[in-house]
């Protein structure tokens, strides 16, 4: 039988109207959050039975209960968020000198802190807990972490195997090495026959396996046992360079006693999108956090700061009011409803900690020690990566 092009057209308009008059396929636009928990509670079910049916197995733990999270949080009353140590622009303790006593800061440290104002309406009910490459999937895996925020690189088989959701990337990075300068070298390329120290619990090893393959380079690898810094290891002789991400070896950099005698070489070998992660399975937790990255992107868009916002509170813009809380139209509940937060969790994220642009520039930006040129890190109207889907 032969189908012409219009009795085709009618099938497939037919089948797309049924699935947006049927709830069965599709969330209602505007529901409240016990509705949205129970929708996918019901597709929960549906998946388990499928699962079921096709491989005769299930594992309960790759699935928590929607919405548990949030309530855990809640009833805490504080995020408990993954991040490092001693990684100065990114996280790390640091002393205040206004409130007299020792605080966490950094860019990292700041995503923690907003995903907490998005929920308590203050950017301090955060508990930090250090973790390093072996523990920072595994806290997070077995709940000891809400969230993480430690320059964790989103890869293929962290998001598939390990069943971890990787949420919008807030840096985009590469990985790079540093030297000595006595080396009189200017490239990768020239290191033949060097020793490289590298940790041997992240994508570090594989991305410079793949690059001196490329470029048939002999080298000597060093491999840094777990829960020990290669940049240690660089430092006490035991390695020509060191490889991580290049924001890492800036960063690294800062804490050696003389970083005037180091270099970061100029070969750029692999794509590092770094960014927020949570437990596979919890949506409203993971949009919680994927909605709070966002409104950071949002906010530097559209001028509004930590310093200018309520300025806009009298904004006619349609997303302005949506973003500063307002009815989302007539008869529809505001945005925050929707995932369980207050009708200000927008315009609390931003008045608590800034937008995109005022994180960065705060934590790594021009004019810190680290001085990171934006780059990828730009808004799409820019030229760079960062982009947002609309509010509404």
């Amino acid at each position: 039988m032969i189908m012409t092009g219009k009795l085709i057209v009618a099938i497939i308009f037919s089948i797309w109207i049924l699935m947006v008059d049927n709830p069965v396929y599709g969330s209602p636009p505007d529901v409240s959050l016990d509705e949205n928990i129970k929708f996918m509670e019901w597709q929960l079910k549906k998946l388990k039975e499928k699962k079921l049916r096709v491989t005769g197995e299930f594992k309960e733990e790759y699935f928590p209960s929607y919405g548990s999270t949030l309530k855990k949080v809640q009833e805490n009353g504080y995020v408990t968020c993954g991040t490092k140590d001693e990684f100065p622009g990114f996280s790390e303790e640091a002393f205040d000198a206004e409130e007299g006593i020792v605080v966490w800061k950094g860019f990292d440290v700041d995503i923690c802190r907003a995903v907490s104002a998005a929920i308590f309406g203050t950017a301090e009910d955060v508990e930090y807990v250090v973790v390093d490459g072996k523990t920072r999937f595994e806290y997070l895996i077995d709940g000891s972490i809400d969230m993480l925020s430690a320059a964790t690189t989103y890869t293929f088989s962290r998001n598939v195997l390990k069943k971890l959701e990787f949420l919008p990337t807030t840096f985009y990075d590469g990985q790079g090495f540093i030297t000595k300068k006595t080396l009189g070298v200017s490239s990768a390329k020239q290191m033949v026959g060097a020793k490289i120290c590298f940790s041997g619990s992240g994508t570090t090893a594989k991305n410079i396996a793949d690059f001196f393959q490329l470029h048939e380079i002999k080298y000597i690898p060093v491999v840094v046992p777990v829960g020990e810094k290669s940049k240690d290891w660089y430092l006490r002789g035991d390695c020509d360079m060191y490889g991580t991400d290049r924001s890492g070896l800036a960063s690294n950099r800062l804490s050696f006693e003389s970083p005037e005698r180091h270099m970061i070489l100029p070969e750029i070998i692999s794509k590092e999108p770094l960014g927020p992660v949570v437990k596979y399975g919890d949506q409203i937790w993971s949009d919680i956090v994927r909605w709070t990255v966002y409104v950071l992107f949002i906010a530097e868009e559209y001028g509004i700061t930590s310093e200018n916002i309520d300025e806009f509170k009298e904004n006619a813009d349609p997303m302005i009011q949506r973003f500063m809380g307002e009815l989302n139209g007539k008869d529809h509940p505001h945005l925050g409803a929707k995932l369980g937060l207050l009708p200000s969790w927008s315009y609390d994220i931003v008045k608590e900690v800034g937008n995109y642009r005022e994180i960065y520039e705060r934590n790594v930006g021009k004019n810190t020690p680290l001085a990171l040129k934006r780059g990828l890190n730009k808004l799409y109207t820019e030229g760079g990566l960062l982009y947002a889907p609309p509010l509404k």
